[in-house]
């Protein structure tokens, strides 16, 4: 089976990557998945030691219940998502660029692809951010990734793309879900909430401009489509204080208000995972239906692959 860099063709002229977190594909994945995560300073702002201690905690307690829910979704589409991206944006591209994906948490990890193209000679990398709204603990993981490889090879050089939660094609992509989404339920007076993964509230302290961005983008889309809209968290995990407020105190908050057309967009997210499938459609929307009794809920499903976004990334890489 060939490795991910023996995939790539070198006689192509630029090399470009999409990059995410990345998803387990089986229960003993899932426990490298989460010790890779909690052990990055990027998601667990601590030092060495208490990374190491967290991360092999925490992974050994949680994998079995974690891959439980992926089983419960069917497995992640992330993957898929990812892999269908980077063909069809390499199509646009022309024979000039090879693009793949890559992972901070799982295989193919960022790391070890670039480590083998580096000892085929390869020195320029592109890296696509799959994060449109860039965050300490997003964007962040993949940043130590790159710093790691820097420290390694003194020649590397990278141009990491980020940030593109107020360009005019990722706005037209999200208004162009939302409007057919809505033609499809036939809504009459829909409003748009929208979820976004929460972040710790000591990242905000810290500088991360994760909100404002999150806010930046929702007033934006919501603005092209001329409809009310919210903006909550979700996916909190621990005690700890998170981004607020909360998908579910908004939910609740909206039908005391007798708001019964409801339109859930997944803001922090261009490709489908267990966030989206399992959060959101396995526990917010049933909830609102059969707690609340909310007369129509729905949430704008993502595309494996969308055309608007592909377009937008092509613009990025040959800019």
């Amino acid at each position: 089976m060939k490795t991910q860099a023996e995939n790539i063709h070198l006689n192509q002229k630029r090399i470009v990557f999409l990059a995410n977190m990345g998803a387990p594909d089986s229960e003993k994945e899932m426990k490298v998945f989460l010790k890779r995560m909690f052990n990055d300073k990027a998601i667990l702002y601590a030092p060495d030691f208490v990374r190491a201690f967290a991360s092999t905690f925490i992974s050994n307690v949680r994998y079995k219940s974690s891959w439980k829910k992926y089983q419960l979704i069917g497995g992640s589409p992330l993957q898929n998502s990812m892999d269908k991206t980077a063909a069809d944006l390499e199509q646009l591209l022309g024979a000039d660029y090879a693009v793949s994906s890559v992972y901070s948490y799982s295989s193919p990890f960022l790391f070890d692809v670039v480590s083998e193209l580096y000892a085929q000679g390869v020195r320029f990398f592109e890296i696509m951010s799959m994060y449109p709204q860039a965050s300490y603990s997003t964007t962040g993981s993949v940043q130590t990734s790159l710093d790691q490889l820097k420290a390694k090879f003194h020649d590397i050089q990278f141009r990491f793309i980020e940030d593109y939660y107020d360009h005019p094609l990722f706005i037209d992509y999200w208004t162009q879900l939302i409007a057919e989404k809505i033609r499809q339920e036939n809504c009459s007076n829909p409003y748009i909430l929208f979820s976004s993964h929460a972040i710790p509230k000591s990242f905000i302290k810290r500088g991360d401009t994760y909100a404002q961005k999150m806010e930046k983008s929702a007033k934006l889309i919501a603005g092209a489509l001329n409809l009310p809209y919210n903006l909550g968290y979700q996916s909190k995990i621990g005690p700890i204080e998170w981004t607020r407020p909360y998908t579910i105190d908004l939910l609740n908050e909206l039908h005391s208000k007798g708001i019964e057309e409801l339109i859930v967009v997944p803001l922090s997210f261009v490709n489908e995972n267990l966030e989206t499938r399992f959060d959101l459609d396995a526990e917010l929307i049933p909830y609102a239906k059969n707690k609340l009794k909310i007369k129509k809920i729905c949430r704008v499903e993502i595309p494996a692959s969308d055309a608007t976004l592909v377009k937008m990334f092509k613009g990025f890489i040959q800019k």
